[in-house]
């Protein structure tokens, strides 16, 4: 038998089913509830069924309509109370132009439920309309107690009738297992939806409190509803709008990831023309976030100057820097020239991203500025310089003279310490001098090679981080040095 046909026969067995069940349950339906009660809470039904449905995955639909159907159980017994909800759901399915197999299932499935669920209700000795819901009526706490667990026995059955039916519906229409579907679509709110269900004691406690003779006191039943019905369709936009953020969210991701890998190509460009700089723009990011977290500085600033240091050479990428870069003696003064363009080509390839431009793009251009003013490229002096320069200018000068050159092997940290002093007040900020010579992280990072590699290149990185935040550089930080190899 085909897939299609199968689905047919399904529906229409549940079809005859709810029949069945509404004959049976006609000669004890009792007197007939009155226009105002059945149209009232139809329309209750109806208006949560198209305001406010929430997707439940599998392909199946929920929403919080099961709130009236079994509100009119309680009130109106099984036979009305099932036609409430088919009747309900019959105007639900005709306004969002349901196929008709969908919408007479979804009219049976839901009619069943309600017969069901008061079948149940009545066997464990619930009465309709529950006397504990009437107004002015004294009622034992032992019958209250009966009367909740029998409702809830009640809203139990409801929902596995429901989810019994509408998971065999999905199974044989999309050839998936009924427990796959069963448990993507219905498992997981279970709970809640039985939990929820409680509400409907306080509606059909709401409805026998306004059930008086005039238009007004009945009105005061809808003065109450409708204004839940609007706060749950509010939600539901909500919900509908920080889905939007989070694939906005996603989508940002991806472009960090593109981001990420085009500056990781730009580095490892610059650095692959000298085996000598090799790693150096990684080495300059782990001291300068050394010396910047001795300094103080921390969160966002501190990811800035980590972020700085990292991008501080980029501009190199372009064309007329590779012979300057490969040349193995020292450059002539042209040469030279041509070289310290390099801070301001970084700083304008870094402030073609605009998460980088303010501070970040600042210390870039900035990294090679002098303490007395006599640096390039803006001949900017003492505070004038962004901290995070100042601090990547020494992490630059310490690397430079802590690895081997062509025309010189690696000095000690004792000679580089030397050097700083030196230049302290001159070359170099005082503060920053005393923080790097002062502190223990930048003499382990220069002299433990295998350290530095530890702290500049993860050896073990996770299979899954945790989803980085809207715009998060730390995040673009940790997968830069992640994605790069030790040297």
């Amino acid at each position: 038998m085909m897939r299609l046909t199968k689905v047919h026969v399904f529906v229409a067995a549940t079809v005859a089913v709810a029949m069945i069940g509404l004959g049976l349950a006609w000669p004890t339906a009792g007197a007939f509830p009155g226009v105002w009660g059945i149209s009232v809470l139809l329309l209750v039904a109806f208006l949560l069924q198209v305001s406010a449905t929430i997707s439940r995955g599998g392909g199946a639909d929920g929403s919080l309509s099961f709130v009236v159907h079994l509100a009119a159980g309680l009130l109106f017994g099984p036979f009305w109370g099932a036609l409430t909800a088919g009747a309900s759901t019959l105007l639900s399915q005709v306004l969002l132009k349901r196929e008709p197999i969908k919408a007479s299932f979804n009219i049976a499935q839901r009619s069943i439920a309600v017969l069901a669920a008061m079948s149940v209700f009545d066997a464990l000795g619930g009465v309709v309309p529950p006397p504990m819901l009437l107004p002015g009526v004294g009622v034992e706490t032992g019958e209250v107690v009966l009367t909740v667990l029998a409702f809830l026995a009640a809203a139990t059955v409801y929902f596995i009738a429901n989810s019994v039916l509408v998971a065999a519906a999905v199974a044989l229409s999309s050839g998936k297992s009924f427990g796959e579907v069963w448990a993507t679509s219905h498992l997981w709110v279970f709970g809640y939806d039985v939990g929820a269900s409680a509400i409907a004691l306080f509606v059909a406690w709401l409805y026998l409190k306004f059930d008086g003779p005039s238009v007004l006191s009945r009105v005061g039943f809808l003065l109450f509803i409708i204004p839940l019905i609007v706060a749950k369709h509010v939600y539901a936009k909500l919900n509908a709008v920080k889905g939007l953020y989070d694939e906005l969210e996603q989508a940002h991701e991806r472009l960090e990831l593109a981001l990420r890998e085009q500056l990781e190509m730009m580095v490892k460009s610059i650095e692959a023309r000298d085996p000598y700089t090799s790693g150096h723009s990684r080495r300059v990011a782990a001291l300068s976030k050394a010396i910047a977290q001795d300094l103080g500085i921390t969160g966002d600033d501190l990811v800035e100057v980590e972020t700085a240091a990292l991008l501080h050479d980029v501009g190199k990428i372009h064309e007329e820097f590779a012979p300057l870069i490969q040349k193995e003696g020292r450059l002539t003064q042209e040469e030279w020239e041509i070289m310290k363009t390099h801070a301001a080509k970084s700083a304008e390839l870094v402030g073609l991203f605009s998460r980088f431009q303010g501070n970040v793009q600042n210390c870039v251009r900035s990294h090679h500025e002098r303490w007395d003013g006599k640096g390039y490229p803006d001949g900017k002096s003492g505070e004038e310089i962004p901290l995070g320069a100042r601090v990547i200018m020494i992490s630059d000068t310490i690397d430079a003279m802590t690895t081997d050159r062509p025309y010189r092997n690696a000095l000690s940290f004792e000679k580089v310490i030397a050097e700083l002093q030196k230049y302290r007040g001159s070359q170099f900020d005082p503060m920053v001098v005393d923080g790097a010579i002062n502190s223990v992280t930048v003499r382990r990072l220069v002299s433990d090679k295998e350290f530095l590699a530890e702290h500049t290149v993860p050896r073990h990185v996770p299979a899954k981080s945790p989803r980085p935040a809207l715009r998060s550089q730390s995040s673009f930080l940790e997968a830069l040095r992640a994605s790069a190899t030790p040297n």
